[in-house]
C-alpha cells in the first residue's frame, strides 16, 4: 500500500494562519469586554433609577410634613423672628445718651477693641480743658505721642492703611501746655508783624494755632497726619481716611461746613480719636464734634 503523503504548509501559510487566529481572539476579547461594560451600566442605571425613585417619595413625604409643621407653627415663628428684627434694630441705632447708658451697653461691644462707654471730651474755645487733666500718653514713633488708646488705634488704622497701599503718618500730636502757649504766641508775633494790631493778631492766630487751654493736642487724643496744606483734601490719603477712619475710633475734627461752629478754620490733616461707637456716627452722619455732643450727649 502507498503512504498518504502528509501536506506540509509553508511557513509563509502558517504565519497567515497565526495572524487570523489572534485577530479572532482579539474581536472575541473586544466583543467580551463590551458585554462585561453593558452589564455594568445596565446594573449601575437601574440602581440609580431605585434611588432616585426612592429619593423622591422621601422628599414628597418630607414637603409635606414641613408643610403640615409650617402651617402649624408659622405664626408663632414669624411673631419671633420679627421681634429679633426689631430689638435687632433698636440695638443698631442705639445711641448712647449719657455715660451711664452708654456704659449699660458697653459689655454688648466687648468685640470691638475701639469701643469708648464714656462720650468724648469737648475743648474748644468754649469748653477748657480742665485744669487737672493729665493724659497718659505712650510713643508712637519719632518723637510723637498720643493716648495710649488713641496710639494703639492709630497704629491700627495706620497698618490697615498700608495694606491698602496708602502711607500715613504723624506730623504733629501730642503737645504740652506749654508748647501750644509757645506756639500760639508764634503766631500772634507773625500776624503782628504784618502789620495786625494785638487784638486782631490774637484772633487771627486762634483760628489757626488754638489757644492754649482748647487745644486738643493737649489732650492726646489728637494727631495731623501728612501735611498741614488744605490740598491734603485731594490726597488718596484723605480719600482712605474719610472711608475708613471712624472704624478706628477718629473723626476729622474740623470740617470744612462746620467752621462756624467750630471757630476754627478748616482742617483736613486734623483728627480726633472719639472711639468706634461716636466717630461712626459723626462721620456718618457729617457732624462736628460739637454738634455730635448737643444733639446725644447728656
Amino acid at each position: 500500500m502507498k503512504k498518504k503523503k502528509v501536506r506540509r504548509y509553508t511557513r509563509r501559510e502558517v504565519r497567515r494562519n497565526r495572524i487570523i487566529a489572534f485577530c479572532c481572539l482579539v474581536v472575541l476579547a473586544i466583543l467580551l469586554i463590551a458585554l462585561v461594560v453593558w452589564g455594568i451600566k445596565s446594573l449601575i442605571g437601574n440602581d440609580d433609577k431605585d434611588r432616585s425613585e426612592s429619593s423622591s417619595e422621601a422628599a414628597s413625604v418630607s414637603q409635606g410634613s414641613s408643610a403640615d409643621e409650617t402651617s402649624s407653627f408659622g405664626g408663632s415663628l414669624s411673631e419671633a423672628m420679627s421681634s429679633e428684627n426689631d430689638s435687632s434694630m433698636e440695638e443698631s441705632v442705639s445711641i448712647p445718651g449719657s455715660s451711664s447708658e452708654a456704659s449699660s451697653t458697653a459689655s454688648t461691644h466687648s468685640g470691638d477693641p475701639y469701643y469708648e462707654s464714656a462720650m468724648p471730651l469737648l475743648v474748644n474755645s468754649d469748653h477748657l480743658m480742665p485744669d487737672d487733666y493729665s493724659p497718659s500718653v505712650v510713643s508712637v514713633g519719632d518723637n510723637y505721642k498720643l493716648e495710649a488708646k488713641a496710639a494703639a488705634a492709630w497704629q491700627d488704622m495706620q497698618a490697615a492703611a498700608w495694606e491698602d497701599g496708602v502711607s500715613l503718618w504723624i506730623i504733629s500730636a501730642y503737645r504740652t501746655l506749654e508748647r501750644q502757649t509757645e506756639l500760639y504766641n508764634e503766631k500772634v508775633e507773625e500776624y503782628q508783624n504784618l502789620g495786625y494790631s494785638e487784638a486782631d493778631a490774637k484772633l487771627e492766630a486762634g483760628k489757626w494755632v488754638a489757644i492754649p487751654g482748647t487745644s486738643e493736642h493737649c489732650l492726646g487724643y489728637a494727631a495731623d497726619l501728612c501735611s498741614l496744606e488744605e490740598s491734603f483734601e485731594n490726597s488718596e490719603q484723605f480719600a482712605w481716611l474719610q472711608e475708613h477712619c471712624a472704624e478706628y475710633g477718629f473723626i476729622l475734627r474740623y470740617p470744612k461746613d462746620k467752621v462756624d461752629i467750630t471757630k476754627i478754620s478748616y482742617e483736613p490733616w486734623h483728627y480726633r480719636y472719639v472711639g468706634s461707637n461716636h466717630a461712626q456716627i459723626i462721620m456718618s452722619q457729617g457732624l462736628c464734634l460739637e454738634e455730635y455732643l448737643e444733639q446725644y450727649g447728656s
